[in-house]
């Protein structure tokens, strides 16, 4: 790479912005340290004393370097002026307050950084007023500043913990309105059981980060999380038939119909019309009741044979219409041919032709909508790269700059299964295609919130749940045998509470799901 190319100078800003990054990650970890287990106040002017009020710097330290006036705050946090005077200086070490070192610096960009700053603090005093409501709550345990999940030893990330107060604090509102408690209002709360789902599903991953990090990764990059814990993704492949539009149809029909609409693809049947295009009909819809007169007895519903003339004479009844006088009977409203319900021809999909596609990278995978994609778990390796590392690669909001293939399609993947987080795409052994999407609406449809992904993986988690236990067993086995260090421990008894709590989604799950042989 040469030295003066743009590549080689935009790689020197990003190492200089992570560098940035991180320094302000560690300040801002000592600020949320300080204010959650100390209380920490920003710093006043006078601190109160038994013989008095005592004057307080509101700063560590403050130097005058070539120039740049540089100050430390007593919370850690540093604020500088360039093309600083000797005055500014003298100025910056009499300040009584921190406005007034502001005051100084002066810059648009300080004044700035320093709204964000306060900002922060009040959220984290937010946070920590919270999470002694959440101490309160059953499904929770609190200590010091960490939360967790009753009866899992792995704290939840903080972002988390805010989207749990999110919830909570809507309940609370509504509960004052309601004979339910807050308790009883969560446990029919789908976005609360999908949060709890899915962390439970992380801890059972064997690699720590996923239960810190994935959460964020999915909120950075506009992923969904489903009713039963999974995530919705997107990635491109390459189609190896070359009419699909039937798997489009289907797939796309079958995951609207559930998520936009909130039906039962089971009401709903796919007809070939003449011109080769598929249309979809409500089962309600498919016929219409026809009545007319009877043609035999031209509606007199007497038996012309037996017919005597006679007002007095006994007559027969129609034997056509039973002596209504009238004919019913079922017509088609459609025109073509009925393949069958949409749940039927979607659980079919793997068994068609023309549902075929495969990776742009090996041209290996068989990859069919409806049909899990996999890989051997010990053949991954874990890595924060977006790129070049073995795994499944998924993203999100970046499929657009991915190449690799001429069809998105969009996925459902289980935390447990994730072997990789990046800054942009991720890695996982094994994901689920459930439909063909346009690569137009590719990021739209993650971002519409009238598309429902809490109703999207049903079948697939019953499938997830059989043998999980031994699954569990031989991921933490296969990881553990690729690294020379220990993993952070989960306890067995912990693994056993977690399979049970999403064990429990069976039985309900079971009697909603239709399941097609």
């Amino acid at each position: 790479m040469k030295q003066t190319s743009l590549k080689k100078f935009k790689k020197q800003l990003k190492e200089l912005q992570l560098q940035q990054e991180l320094i302000l990650d560690a300040l801002e970890q000592q600020i949320s340290h300080d204010v959650l287990s100390k209380g920490i106040i920003p710093p006043s002017t006078y601190v109160s004393t038994g013989t008095g009020n005592i004057a307080v710097k509101p700063y560590l330290n403050i130097k005058l370097v070539n120039d740049v006036l540089t100050i430390i705050l007593n919370d850690g946090s540093i604020i500088t002026k360039p093309n600083a005077t000797a005055n500014d200086f003298n100025s910056a070490r009499s300040a009584n307050n921190e406005d007034q070192l502001f005051s100084i610096v002066g810059s648009t960009e300080v004044l700035e950084e320093k709204r964000k700053r306060a900002e922060e603090l009040e959220r984290l005093r937010r946070i920590s007023a919270g999470i002694s409501k959440l101490g309160e709550l059953s499904d929770f345990t609190v200590d010091g500043d960490s939360v967790y999940l009753t009866g899992i030893n792995r704290s939840l990330p903080q972002l988390m913990v805010e989207k749990f107060l999110e919830i909570i604090g809507k309940h609370e509102y509504y509960a004052g309105f309601s004979k339910e408690s807050v308790s009883e209002r969560l446990s029919k709360d789908d976005e609360f059981q999908s949060l709890k789902r899915f962390f439970m599903w992380c801890c059972l991953n064997p690699r720590a980060e996923v239960a810190h990090e994935l959460y964020r990764f999915l909120e950075e990059n506009s992923f969904r999380i489903t009713k039963q814990g999974f995530f919705v993704a997107l990635r491109n492949v390459v189609t190896l038939h070359g009419s699909n539009e039937l798997v489009q149809f289907v797939s796309n029909a079958y995951n609207k119909i559930k998520a936009v609409w909130k039906k039962s693809p089971d009401n709903y049947h796919v007809i070939l019309k003449e011109d080769g295009s598929y249309e979809l009909i409500h089962i309600d819809e498919m016929y219409e009741n026809i009545v007319e007169d009877c043609e035999y007895c031209e509606g007199s519903g007497i038996d012309p044979q037996e017919w005597g003339g006679d007002e007095n004479y006994y007559n027969e009844d129609c034997p056509d219409c039973d002596g209504d006088g009238k004919i019913s009977y079922s017509q088609k409203t459609f025109t073509g041919e009925n393949l069958g319900t949409l749940t039927a021809l979607y659980l079919d999909l793997p068994n068609r032709a023309e549902n075929r596609f495969t990776d742009d990278w090996t041209k290996t995978f068989d990859i069919r909508i409806g049909k899990p994609v996999s890989m051997p778990m010990e053949s991954c390796n874990w890595s924060t790269q977006d790129c070049a590392a073995a795994g499944l690669h998924f993203t999100a909001d970046q499929i657009h700059y991915v190449g690799c293939g001429d069809q998105s399609v969009l996925v459902l993947i289980n935390p447990m299964k994730i072997v990789g987080i990046g800054q942009h795409k991720g890695r996982c052994y094994e994901y689920l295609p459930i439909m063909t999407v346009d690569r137009e609406e590719a990021t739209e449809i993650l971002h519409d919130l009238d598309f429902d992904t809490l109703a999207l993986d049903e079948q697939y988690v019953i499938d997830e749940l059989e043998n999980l236990s031994e699954t569990v067993k031989n991921n933490f086995a296969a990881e553990s045998r690729k690294y020379d260090f220990n993993l952070p421990h989960i306890s067995s008894n912990e693994v056993h509470n977690i399979i049970l709590s999403l064990d429990d989604m069976k039985s309900v799950i079971s009697n909603r799901v239709n399941v097609v042989d």
